[in-house]
C-alpha cells in the first residue's frame, strides 16, 4: 500500500488540480494508493474541498487540526495517520499541497523504494531536474543548504536536504519512532524536513536515493508560507547540532 500524507493549510485553490493528478496516477499505475490530507486549521475552504473529493474518491480521507499548528506538527500528524494501518513494507509519500510538485513522479520514487532504497527524495539537484518560478532567495537557500549539509552532515545518496517531496518505507519511520519517540521531530517550521533526514541518517542501515523532478513553483496560487531567512538560520542550527550528535544504531 502507498499512503500519500498531505499536509495542507489554506490550499483550496491548489488542492483540486493536485488531487485530480493524484487520482490519475492511481488509475494509471498505483491502484493501492490512498491519500490522507492533514488540514492544519485552514481558514479557507480546504476542508470542504477534501470532503467533496472524498464523496467520489473514498480513498481520500481527512484529518483536521482545530487550529493552525505549523508544518512540523502537520508532518507529525501525517506520519501518525499514515503509519496507523501501514505494514513495514508499505510506502509513505509526503509532498506539498500547493500543486508545485507533480504526483507523476511518485511511481518512479516507488520503483526506487522497491529496488532497495528506504528513503527516496524528489530532488532538484539531480540530472534532468528543472525549477520554474522559484524566487531567487529561496533558490539560494535550497542550493546553499544542499552544499553545506553535504559538508557538515553528509548522507550517502542525498543532495537535496530541504525538499519535502519524499517516499519513506513505513518500517523505517517506525524504527525512527521506536528509537527517538517524541524526539524524532522537534523542530518547528520548515527546518523539520532537514531534521527528519538527519535523524534517519543517524539510525544506521538506512539507504537513501533521489530521483529528478520538475518543480513548478510558477503554478503556486498563494504566497509562500516560508520565512526564508528564519528557515536558513534554523536549518543551519539543525545541521550543526547533528554534526556533533552521536550516531544511533537500531534494529
Amino acid at each position: 500500500m502507498i499512503i500519500i500524507a498531505l499536509p495542507a493549510y489554506n490550499e483550496e485553490i491548489a488542492l483540486p488540480p493536485l488531487l485530480d493528478s493524484i487520482a490519475q496516477v492511481r488509475q494509471d499505475t498505483l491502484p493501492d494508493l490512498r491519500v490522507v490530507v492533514i488540514d492544519d486549521g485552514s481558514a479557507d475552504a480546504t476542508v470542504e474541498v477534501v470532503r467533496r473529493y472524498h464523496q467520489n474518491h473514498p480513498w481520500i480521507t481527512l484529518v483536521q487540526h482545530e487550529r493552525n499548528q505549523g508544518l512540523s506538527q502537520a508532518i507529525r500528524t501525517a506520519f501518525q495517520a499514515a503509519l496507523k494501518d501501514a505494514d513495514p513494507g508499505d510506502i509513505v509519500v509526503t509532498l506539498d499541497a500547493d500543486n508545485t510538485q507533480p504526483p507523476e513522479v511518485i511511481p518512479h520514487m516507488i520503483t526506487r523504494v522497491s529496488g532497495g532504497c528506504d528513503v527516496v527524495i524528489a530532488s532538484r539537484f539531480q540530472p534532468g531536474a528543472e525549477v520554474h518560478g522559484v524566487p531567487p532567495l529561496r533558490r539560494f537557500y535550497s542550493r546553499v543548504m544542499g552544499i553545506l549539509f553535504q559538508i557538515i552532515f553528509p548522507i550517502k545518496g542525498v543532495r537535496d536536504y530541504s525538499c519535502g517531496f519524499r517516499a519513506y518505507r513505513a518500517g523505517v519511520l517506525r524504527r525512527a519512532y521506536a528509537t527517538y519517540g517524541d524526539s524524532f521531530i522537534t523542530e518547528q517550521g520548515f527546518a523539520c524536513m532537514v531534521e527528519i533526514l538527519c535523524q534517519l541518517g543517524r539510525l544506521g542501515g538506512v539507504t537513501f536515493g533521489e530521483v529528478p523532478f520538475v518543480l513548478r513553483y510558477d503554478l503556486k496560487p498563494t504566497a509562500t508560507k516560508m520565512r526564508v531567512l528564519r528557515t536558513i538560520s534554523d536549518t543551519l542550527r539543525v545541521g550543526l547540532h547533528y554534526r556533533f550528535a552521536p550516531r544511533v544504531h537500531s534494529e
